[in-house]
């Protein structure tokens, strides 16, 4: 996969944080908001999924086992 470079603009409190976690990893800060990037993209990918998923098929589940649940919470 080919890397991208791009700047964005980042508060000083934010880039403190970030070159302080990057120095504890040993990695240059640019580097590790790639990896805080891919993160957040990933898991932005997969909360779409499972809502996705759960409205397509939340009502099946609640068919087949029922809404009513000794805690009130649904199936």
């Amino acid at each position: 996969m080919a890397k991208r470079s791009i700047e964005v603009p980042v508060e000083d409190a934010a880039y403190d944080a970030l070159a302080e976690e990057a120095d504890r990893a040993g990695i240059p800060v640019q580097e590790l908001a790639g990896q805080v990037l891919a993160h957040e993209a990933g898991r932005r990918r997969f909360m779409a999924a499972a809502e996705r998923y759960a409205t397509e098929w939340g009502p099946v589940f609640d068919e087949a086992f029922g809404t009513d649940r000794p805690d009130g919470a649904a199936a």
